[in-house]
């Protein structure tokens, strides 16, 4: 499974110049935006406050408009009932109107309602229904359709009648009857010289882009956005608009108290939010609606906007361009002392570092220098000494046996064996002679483990002429391995281990196995015996470079420990010599040393 990309790599891993880098952008960014984010809200929130404040005066101006308005059409049909030849006409107080004559007088009742109607371009018709049935109207020839007939008008004037019986007035204004886009003003035909005695009724019909036609020359209340409630919360104008009109019938149930006379709140619908605005008239008591889209009334922030998001935009570019200057100039230094650091890992001890200023790294850079000034110290007396003494430890170990000497000695022994004819005696001196000619005569510390194993073999000969048949050797090493290269007098010690630890102890039929594998590129020499073993804390502590002393009576363990400090020397720390053992079972010696072969060195 794929891991993802943000937890590939750790934050702790990052170089410390990114980590800087990120953490000034953080800052940056939550600054930028922080002030960003705060200017646009307060902006925002001033213009939109502000918006409203001026929505509402101008609701207002609207509202005195609408009512204004209003008025002159109710004093229009104040005009009309105080005509007395209208008045007469109704009230049939000349010549009584019948079938013959209602031709003449409707002729004569519409040229007189059109003295009324022409003057208001938005008057649609006027119509008169008398007591006694008779129907009179004047209808708008402009450019309308011209569908009034008695029977519509009668219809009209009855349904505007029920309309004032139903709310108990003489005097109302209606919601469209015939079409959606008219106001009615309907009133009792009131003889003025008996207010009590009605004649009839009269309704006017009133485009009702009269009222729509705001005349504010506001550019954020537009004629297709207000809507005019009676006090019924019936819509008498507006909403023309499907949105429009789902605005209203959503926000008709939120009515004004008593103590206000205007509110605003914010609306939402399916297109968008909307601003909504409403004042009632003080005197006819309609509810003025208006529905105002936020994106107008915030149109003009989004130049505000657009200019603090590339302020913040160049801010944030800006002080990107300083933060990695900074994160460079702070890193700077560390990268040096890191660069130094590399060349100190590749054995460059004499490298030094100049002061890098009066800071933690300059301080820093200080004691860098002053502990490569004591390590070359240490490698120059303590690690000198120490290959000093293991040279001398080795040097000890092979002057046991002085080389020269006995060379010269043993010459004259072998002359007198062969002289006598001893073949024994002979065939063992001169196994001790061709030991002591490789210890004389070699070159360097290495050769090939069969020059190894040659001398090996003359160690063991001379051995078995004092142990007789107590040990048999076995050798199980591969031909390709014997010309890999292994440092000189590397398995005798461990041999020797193996004669006076396991077998000479055990006093019975030993055996030792020395063997050669190789695997990846290390080369593995084994000297198994099955000897009386050892426990498990002297195995741990016979390679213990402190303590060096006999645990065996006239036994010590320099061999087996120069061994394995000779390895290390040359290889490493992670080469050398290690040990397994089991009581009553073996011992097992292990050299793990890199496979080469002796031609390679060469």
């Amino acid at each position: 499974m794929a891991v993802p990309f943000w937890r590939q790599k750790q934050i702790k891993d990052y170089r410390i110049r990114t980590k800087i880098f990120l953490s000034n952008m953080i800052i940056i960014l939550f600054i930028s935006v922080a002030i960003g984010g705060a200017a646009i809200y307060a902006s925002t929130t001033y213009i939109e406050s502000n918006t409203r404040d001026l929505s509402m005066q101008v609701i207002h101006q609207v509202s005195d408009n609408i009512e204004s308005k209003a008025k002159e059409v109710f004093n229009s049909s104040v005009y009309v009932l105080s005509d007395n030849n209208i008045r007469q006409i109704v009230a049939e107080q000349g010549e009584q109107v019948t079938s013959d004559n209602y031709p003449a007088f409707r002729s004569r009742m519409e040229f007189l309602l059109a003295q009324y109607g022409n003057g208001n371009p938005y008057m649609n018709a006027i119509m008169i229904q008398t007591g006694k049935g008779q129907v009179y109207w004047w209808e708008n020839k402009n450019g309308l359709d011209h569908t009034l007939n008695s029977d519509a008008v009668k219809a009209i004037t009855e349904m505007g009648s029920s309309y004032l019986n139903d709310h108990g007035q003489n005097t109302g204004w209606s919601p469209p009857i015939r079409k959606q886009n008219e106001v009615l003003l309907v009133r009792d035909f009131t003889d003025l010289n008996q207010i009590d005695r009605s004649l009839g009724t009269i309704v006017f019909c009133i485009d009702s882009n009269y009222f729509l036609s705001l005349g504010s020359g506001s550019s954020i209340i537009k004629q297709n956005n207000v809507a005019i409630l009676s006090p019924f919360n019936e819509l008498l104008a507006g909403g023309s608009d499907p949105d429009t009109a789902n605005l209203i019938k959503k926000s008709s149930g939120i009515v004004l108290s008593e103590q206000d006379s205007s509110m605003a709140m914010v609306e939402h619908a399916g297109t968008g939010s909307y601003l909504f605005v409403q004042e009632r008239t003080p005197k006819l008591g309609w509810r003025i609606l208006c529905f105002i889209p936020m994106s107008a009334l915030l149109s003009d922030t989004r130049v505000l906007i657009l200019v603090i998001l590339l302020v913040s935009l160049l801010a944030v570019l800006i002080s990107t361009g300083i933060a990695a200057l900074l994160s460079n100039s702070s890193t700077r230094n560390i990268k040096t002392l890191e660069q130094t650091m590399r060349k100190v890992e590749e054995g460059n001890f004499d490298v030094r570092i100049e002061p890098l200023g009066k800071d933690e790294i300059g301080s820093l850079t200080v004691r860098f220098n002053f502990m490569l000034s004591r390590i070359n110290e240490l490698i120059n007396t303590v690690y000198k000494e120490q290959i000093a003494k293991q040279q001398a430890e080795f040097t000890v170990l092979m002057s046991q046996i002085n080389p020269h000497f006995l060379y010269n000695t043993l010459g004259t022994v072998k002359w007198y064996a062969r002289l006598k004819q001893q073949p024994e005696i002979e065939r063992m001196v001169t196994a001790v002679i061709d030991l002591l000619k490789s210890s004389v005569r070699r070159v360097g510390e290495f050769h090939s483990l069969e020059q190894e194993i040659v001398q090996l073999k003359n160690y063991i000969y001379i051995q078995k002429i004092g142990y007789g048949e107590a040990f048999q050797v076995e050798y199980e090493v591969d031909e390709q391995l014997l010309g890999c290269e292994v440092p000189y007098f590397i398995l005798q010690p461990l041999v020797e281990n193996a004669i006076l630890h396991g077998i000479e102890m055990s006093k019975g039929n030993g055996r030792i196995c020395v063997s050669a594998k190789q695997a990846e590129n290390r080369l593995y020499l084994v000297v198994e015996d099955n000897g009386v073993g050892m426990s498990e804390k002297r195995t741990a502590d016979l390679l213990n470079t402190v303590a060096k002393e006999e645990r065996v009576p006239g036994v010590t363990s320099i061999g087996i420990h120069n061994v394995n400090e000779r390895v290390q020397l040359y290889y490493g720390q992670q080469f050398g010599l290690s040990y397994e053992s089991t009581l009553g079972v073996g011992t097992k010696a292990m050299i793990c040393i890199p496979h080469k072969t002796y031609r390679q060195r060469r």
